[in-house]
């Protein structure tokens, strides 16, 4: 009775999440031409096997090349191409960890519901701007598919979450008290550090007339007004920014130098600090804003850490099955 909800659970579960993203599997057929190529330059090799099952460079060219045109967008020459070999690595790495858990599911077969696969067809009809399953199925047609090669992925695609959920149900159990250590273990991970918004002024060693300007920064400095301060930094400083003021915008506290944190300790907005002499040259500081840091409480964070823990524990899991799976199968690699 409990192994009968849980499969309904699951089903649920994964019925939301495709939901979600309806462009779940896509219209095209696996041996489409990928876009980069003309449709008499076909490509294909052996990059491994699954118990017997190639995988070819095809399978995961279908599997990465969206995520292959984005890459395009940031890269270019050698760090395309390395980015692009990253990704086709892991979407093989997807791929074989898939056939794994669909060769698991057949051992423990159970019936997935057609109510499920249907509600997967229809949310890919949306998807793709189809009124009806005909004009689907007309779509689908014109690029070598059809209406049962996509039932076949929806199908898959339910069972691999299944089973991938039934083991998270079977493994990931926290309690109250885990949920408390962990917070108190990792406390500094749902806190916000304080952070201050600063200007800078900077002189070189060997800035021009060095003893001259520090002279005239100092006597001017005694009124910390932002106008003095910002017309002194456009006019000397050698640091970031000269021109808008020296405004170096928001730092977290944890992340200032040493020196720069002691000199800034106890002051208030407004208020500037300095001279602060360093190897490369004579800062001031003029502190803008002050944000205190925040530490959550226990209590508000309860329904977000477990979800954080959760997805943790779920990550373990899933590594966990994979290793399990593939110590009872045959995995080759030919590249």
């Amino acid at each position: 009775m409990k192994a009968t909800l849980i499969i309904i659970n699951v089903f649920i579960l994964a019925a939301a999440a495709f939901a979600a993203e309806p462009d779940f599997m896509d219209i095209a057929p696996k041996n489409a031409t990928p876009p980069n190529l003309k449709p008499d330059e076909k490509v294909d090799s052996i990059l491994a096997s699954v118990n017997g099952i190639p995988v070819s460079l095809m399978d995961v060219i279908y599997d990465s090349r969206r995520e292959e045109s984005k890459l395009c967008l940031v890269y270019n020459g050698s760090d395309l191409y390395q980015e692009v070999h990253k990704m086709r690595k892991k979407i093989l790495s997807e791929i074989i960890n898939r056939y794994l858990i669909l060769a698991d599911y057949d051992k423990k077969k159970f019936e997935i519901p057609d109510q499920y696969i249907e509600s997967l067809i229809d949310e890919l009809a949306i998807s793709y701007g189809c009124a009806t399953r005909h004009e689907l199925e007309a779509k689908a047609k014109k690029v070598g598919s059809s209406l049962e090669e996509l039932r076949k992925k929806a199908k898959e695609k339910i069972a691999v979450q299944v089973m991938i959920n039934n083991y998270y149900y079977a493994s990931v159990n926290l309690t109250p008290k885990e949920l408390f250590e962990y917070y108190e273990q990792h406390k500094s991970e749902f806190s916000t550090p304080a952070r201050l918004k600063i200007e800078l002024l900077m002189l070189k060693k060997d800035h021009e007339k060095y003893d001259q300007a520090l002279q005239q920064i100092n006597d001017e400095l005694k009124s910390s007004s932002k106008k003095t301060f910002t017309a002194l930094v456009k006019l000397y400083s050698d640091g970031p920014n000269a021109a808008a003021g020296g405004d170096l915008g928001w730092i977290d506290e944890p992340r200032l130098r040493p020196e720069f944190a002691q000199a800034l300790k106890g002051l208030k907005a407004g208020d500037v600090t300095g001279a602060i002499n360093t190897d490369e040259g004579t800062y001031f500081l003029r502190l803008e804003q002050y944000e205190p840091g925040v530490t959550a409480t226990y209590q508000k964070l309860n329904a977000e850490l477990r979800d954080k823990i959760e997805s943790k524990l779920k990550e373990t899991a899933y590594a966990e099955y994979i290793e399990k799976l593939k110590k009872d199968a045959i995995i080759r690699y030919y590249y």
